[in-house]
């Protein structure tokens, strides 16, 4: 999910540039082995994370957020170590996992990719390269669809949707502080509220503001009706991603709606849901649509008081920007239900 900041650093989608890998500051439960595999001639590098005493039958497939976010779920900067933390939750209870590195991120990189061909690279890419990862688990841990369990973490949610929806799992589903709404609709929400937020914070006069809230109505049309972005966007909408480099990826997602996605799960999918009261990037209310969609499946739903968006522990402090720069253990609240969920798959 884009972490917008219109006076700040930006985390832009999958699309944007290479980084390095930012590894982890945790020390892993059970064993990790490097692993890699092909998808559409892109070498990807991950972790295959076994527990002491694995369970037979069940395993799980871990996908981020936006933007270059490696296998930790880390980027050049910012130390979340969200996809870590799963995997140490689930092999305390015995699942093995997986994750990787995105295209852009740690060990995977931009491959053979130039910085010029980035915008041949689309959200069905992603979701191709989740399949292969998906594929690539199920070889190396023996299950099958009926034990594969996919978790994301917000965007990374509507990657798992679309892998459910192309039936590379039928067992579970973990969709935390997820993309609940279409994506174009939700990157208009988040830059509407950074710009009420400039504008009252005196660092943007309200007309410019109104002038590219003007550019991002047209910018949407744009990418949904002709999959291109305006030659002539504003500039603070380019620097924040909605540019012609991030069209193929946006237009894409967009064109995938959450909860349609989740209305076609199977009545006995096991689903995880998470939103929470201090998350800046997605709000509880945008994620009742999402909820109401998967009411028909197993659905254990969550909504915490003191996790931020990358499921850290914020308690009473009031939630900010600033959230994902501060070296702060995992959500309590986040960890009793994951504890909770990976207890029913695990031993």
């Amino acid at each position: 999910m884009p972490v917008l900041a219109l006076l700040g650093a930006s985390t832009l989608p999958a699309t944007a540039t290479a980084a390095p890998d930012t590894g982890s500051l945790i020390a892993p439960i059970g064993t990790d082995t490097e692993v890699t595999f092909e998808s559409e001639g892109l070498t990807l590098f991950g972790s295959l994370r076994t527990p002491e005493h694995p369970v037979a039958g069940t395993a799980a497939l871990l996908l981020p957020g936006s933007g270059p976010t490696d296998r930790n779920g880390n980027q050049p900067g910012i130390t979340a170590d969200t996809l870590a933390r799963f995997a140490d939750i689930l092999a305390e209870h015995g699942i093995p996992s997986l994750r990787f590195d995105k295209l852009g991120s740690g060990a995977t990189g931009l491959g053979d990719l130039a910085p010029e061909d980035i915008g041949d690279y689309g959200f069905t890419d992603q979701v191709d390269h989740a399949a292969a990862a998906a594929s690539l688990l199920r070889d190396r841990t023996g299950v099958d669809a009926d034990g594969l369990l996919v978790l994301g973490h917000s965007e990374g949610a509507l990657t798992a949707l679309a892998l459910v929806d192309r039936g590379v799992t039928s067992a579970g589903i973990g969709l935390l502080q997820p993309l609940p709404i279409r994506y174009l609709d939700l990157l208009d929400a988040q830059i509407s509220t950074q710009l009420d937020g400039a504008v009252a914070g005196g660092q943007l006069p309200a007309g410019e503001a109104d002038a590219v809230r003007a550019d991002l109505d047209r910018t949407v049309e744009s990418l949904r009706a002709t999959g291109t972005v305006p030659a002539d966007v504003h500039p603070m909408l380019a620097q924040l991603g909605l540019n012609e480099a991030n069209a193929k990826f946006l237009s894409e997602a967009d064109s995938l709606d959450p909860s349609i996605l989740a209305a076609g799960l199977d009545e006995s999918a096991s689903v995880l849901l998470t939103c929470s009261d201090k998350d800046l990037n997605v709000s509880c209310a945008q994620v009742e649509p999402l909820r109401n969609a998967l009411a028909h499946t197993e659905l254990e739903f969550h909504r915490f008081a003191t996790a931020s968006h990358q499921l850290k522990e914020l308690g009473p402090v009031p939630p900010s920007s600033l959230d994902i720069f501060a070296p702060l253990p995992m959500s309590a609240e986040f960890s009793t239900a994951l504890n909770e969920w990976a207890a029913f798959h695990g031993r």
